[in-house]
């Protein structure tokens, strides 16, 4: 009965941490197409900083440096909305689209101390990532990062 008990807990908690991936935008390539996401049950605004999981998928398998095949990546982004860089961490690739595979690859999470930010280009999806988390969440209550 324990064993039960201790399970449905566990259920419960995993379900309350569960992702809640939106779809922010896709690629205009139709022979290659990206897809980026947001774990909108990740966010969390620090002014002016905003922390979130995001998650970018690709319709062709893509290669690392390795040849290591993958088709979805997720990883922490931070974006400072005053200065509008970004900066990435914790890289875990995967072999299927939606993430869920056993990871083929995984980078360290880096302090945010150490993270370099940086100017996305313009009209890129970095631009477009900075555009949506800060105009989203802007006005939002702070939470600790």
């Amino acid at each position: 009965m324990r064993f039960v008990a201790t399970l449905c807990i566990w259920a419960m908690a995993l379900a309350a941490h569960a992702a809640d991936w939106k779809l922010m935008t896709t690629s205009t390539d139709l022979k290659k197409v990206t897809y980026w996401y947001v774990d909108t049950s990740s966010v969390v605004v620090q002014a002016p900083l905003v922390k979130a999981n995001l998650r970018t998928a690709w319709s062709q398998t893509q290669f690392g440096p390795d040849n290591t095949g993958y088709l979805s990546t997720t990883y922490i982004s931070y974006v400072d909305c005053s200065r509008r860089l970004l900066a990435y961490t914790a890289n875990t690739y995967y072999s299927d689209f939606d993430s869920t595979s056993a990871p083929v690859h995984q980078e360290e999470e880096l302090p945010l101390t150490d993270l370099d930010f940086a100017p996305p280009r313009p009209g890129t999806p970095g631009e477009m990532r900075i555009n949506y988390l800060c105009q989203s969440y802007e006005g939002s209550s702070s939470k600790s990062i």
